[in-house]
């Protein structure tokens, strides 16, 4: 079961986003794999978030290059997210 926070300042699709990264860090979700639908994410934070919410998170992935759609196929692993740290470092 994902829980989100809905009295928390992060929006909940950061917090939903933050979840499914979390997932591929650790493995449950390798990359080339599938992650898990809009309606399987709808159940398993039990019906609190709307898919509108769900595809902002899942858009969010996709910006960072994390995740990549695939028309009739779903939505796809395609890069281990970066180090939260990273983008704090400055290099030079």
């Amino acid at each position: 079961m994902i829980e989100i926070d809905r009295e928390s300042i992060i929006p909940m699709y950061v917090q939903l986003a933050s979840v499914l990264r979390e997932r591929i860090r650790r493995g449950e979700i390798p990359v080339g794999r599938r992650i898990p639908s809009q309606h399987e994410l709808e159940q398993e934070t039990g019906g609190t978030v709307s898919r509108r919410t769900i595809k902002s998170a899942i858009e969010l992935l996709q910006a960072e290059g994390t995740v990549r759609g695939v028309q009739g196929k779903g939505v796809f692993v395609i890069a281990m997210p970066a180090d939260e740290s990273e983008g704090d470092r400055a290099d030079g």
